[in-house]
């Protein structure tokens, strides 16, 4: 049997999801809070947030740093006060060994260890908590991607619907379509529906979408795949979506179709193989079978320029919610699955000269397997 621990999460909550999770409290200052091994809590803020704070935390008692001043006093700088009383608040309770995450700031170990009181750092604390959705985040990431699928049909339909000119460049109200256009529209779309576009969002075509995180730059053309890749957070409630869909202004290539199937096949054998109990690597592989069916290759790290053929740089997916990127991932080593975990699935091929292809989507594990959350149409043809 496993000895509970006290553990402390410290930070900023805007910046530190771990820490958000466990209070799910919008504050912008800097704040505490220990989970002491008796079961109880106590959460530390700034003076003018502790009634707010007493609303919305789990915590038995909500305090300030003027409850748990040291002996010396506290520092006249604001974060250096509360670590102050974070170590003055647990050598108080009389403890010796607290259990840390990966986020903790030193300048609270600092003050810890200076009181005496031990520091064990636990690689799994916080992460398995954030792994297991909760019926309430799961409703969040629903309305996350449920806004991401809107603000991609927009953002496609109007690729699609762009005039070519004679040289074949999109233009759109008077002026080339470009990857900054478009990116600039989806931002504007987003931000009207009090979503954030902090990271930006993929806009790509060859040739650099041969990088498959290049943000795609220049001018949009008929004829050739563009690849949109949209993460959003809702500033509401902290959740993200995340999802990719391919449009094509005109007539799609041979070579641009044949991609597309490969994508699209392997996309539904990769949410086919999630379920609980298996593991993040048997999904990729799963994902890249079908990939290498079709005559393609999965190519990782340095990525030639002369490859002769679309490719797969990465892996199958990742875990999505308080950020875009969370464990475990759906990879080669990605370890076991379970249920109520939310993970995109987003295979891929790639070609400096034809163009990119991905497909993405937010996938809820289930007890029965799994579930796409707010599907969007998937082709290559999006015009009304």
């Amino acid at each position: 049997m496993t000895t509970k621990r006290t553990t402390v999460l410290a930070g900023l909550a805007s910046h530190n999801a771990t820490l958000y999770h466990r209070i799910r409290f919008q504050v912008s200052d800097s704040s505490v809070i220990i989970d002491f091994a008796d079961g109880t809590s106590t959460y530390l803020v700034r003076d003018i947030e502790m009634g707010r704070a007493r609303e919305t935390v789990r915590a038995d008692r909500v305090a300030c740093s003027a409850d748990f001043a040291p002996q010396g006093g506290l520092s006249g700088d604001r974060d250096t006060a509360l670590a102050q009383a974070a170590a003055e608040c647990l050598r108080q309770s009389g403890e010796k060994v607290v259990t840390v995450d990966r986020t903790l700031p030193y300048l609270y170990a600092h003050f810890m260890q200076a009181a005496g009181i031990a520091i064990e750092y636990s690689e799994d604390f916080g992460v398995l908590e954030r792994r297991l959705k909760d019926a309430e985040e799961i409703e969040h990431l629903r309305h996350a991607q449920k806004v991401t699928g809107e603000a991609m049909t927009f953002a496609c339909r109007a690729i699609a619907s762009a005039t070519p000119d004679r040289d074949g460049v999109l233009q759109h109200e008077g002026a080339p379509l470009t990857s900054e256009r478009v990116r600039a529209m989806i931002t504007a779309f987003l931000l009207e529906r009090h979503f954030s576009n902090a990271h930006d969002s993929i806009v790509a075509t060859a040739p650099h979408v041969a990088d498959c995180h290049h943000y795609g730059t220049g001018p949009l053309r008929t004829g050739l795949p563009v690849i949109v890749d949209i993460f959003p957070m809702d500033n509401a409630t902290r959740y993200n979506g995340d999802m990719t869909r391919t449009v094509v202004n005109g007539t799609p290539s041979d070579e641009a179709r044949k991609m597309h199937a490969a994508v699209a096949e392997a996309k539904a054998a990769g949410c086919a193989a999630l379920r609980p109990g298996t593991t993040g690597e048997a999904v990729h592989l799963a994902t890249i079978a079908v990939i290498e069916k079709h005559g393609f290759d999965l190519v990782r790290g340095d990525i030639p320029k002369d490859v002769p053929k679309p490719f797969m740089s990465h892996g199958t997916g990742h875990g999505i919610g308080l950020e875009v990127h969370e464990p475990i991932l759906l990879d080669h080593g990605g370890g076991e699955i379970f249920e109520n975990e939310l993970f995109t699935v987003e295979p891929a091929l790639y070609s400096p000269v034809l163009g990119g292809v991905r497909i993405e989507d937010m996938v809820l594990v289930t007890v029965e397997g799994h579930e796409v959350i707010s599907p969007v149409h998937e082709g290559l043809d999006w015009k009304d």
